[in-house]
């Protein structure tokens, strides 16, 4: 039987260990650095796909709420601009109520109750008119308007008899109104931000689906590279030990 001072198997071996360790520490630590289990489709082909193919989901998860959004604003902006006409109907009202008093307003006082509410109605019919959501209107009763509320008419508080008939025009006017806030508010809270609120599970649901598959377990990854960084070590020790070995040999012949 031969004997070597230098066996090339052991040392292939050795040298074999020691490149699958430290392979081994930097695909673990390449995980633990991106955060990632997977970073490329060697790492896990079935995976990759399935992960791949709910970040498409997602993503479109992402679009529709960004839709119901921007709808859920244009309903918040409308409603906005109804309690701003409901509150200048308010204000018209009192002074209906203020020029329906005959036993104590002068001619001067009616005059003056019927400029502050010619002004008002311009205001009032000019929102009416104007209001618009990205160029679209939204109170005119139009195909995309999201209410359709009336212009004011025949306001008129010259007289006491007349500010009596304004009155109830005015109060027609704010039925209307409160009816148009309670359509927004239920399709607001009934449809909108209910489908919102199951479109954002939806996407919860299938982003805790392709953080499991696809994200690293840091704890696994943690003891897969001290493991690989202990055999590592190990396997330099050991090919530095067979090498003192064959020297102490050596040297029991006087030869180094």
């Amino acid at each position: 039987m031969s004997i070597t001072l230098f066996p090339k198997s052991s040392t292939m071996g050795s040298l074999y260990n020691i490149r699958q360790n430290y392979n081994a520490m930097f695909k673990a630590m390449e995980k633990l650095s991106s955060g990632l289990r997977i970073n490329r489709a060697a790492d896990d082909p079935a995976g990759l796909v399935i992960s791949e193919q709910l970040r498409s989901q997602i993503a479109s998860l992402n679009q529709e709420i960004e839709n119901v959004t921007q709808t859920i604003n244009k309903y918040e902006t409308v409603s906005s601009s109804v309690l701003q006409l409901r509150s200048q109907l308010t204000d018209l009202r009192s002074y209906a109520v203020g020029a329906s008093n005959e036993a104590v307003n002068s001619e001067t006082a009616q005059a003056a109750y019927q400029t502050a509410a010619d002004s008002l109605v311009t205001t009032f019919n000019d929102t009416v008119a104007s209001a618009e959501y990205n160029g679209k209107k939204t109170l005119d009763g139009s195909l995309e308007s999201l209410a359709s509320i009336s212009e004011l008419t025949g306001i008129d508080l010259s007289t006491a008899e007349s500010s009596a008939t304004s009155l109830e025009i005015v109060d027609n006017a704010i039925r209307e109104l409160d009816n148009a806030l309670v359509d927004l508010g239920a399709q607001q809270k009934n449809e909108l931000e209910s489908r919102k609120a199951t479109l954002e599970t939806n996407r919860q649901n299938l982003i805790s689906a392709e953080s499991q598959i696809r994200d690293t377990d840091y704890g696994d990854f943690i003891s897969e590279y001290v493991g690989a960084m202990i055999r590592e070590k190990a396997s330099i020790a050991m090919l530095a030990h067979s090498r003192v070995m064959s020297e102490s040999i050596l040297s029991l012949f006087g030869s180094r």
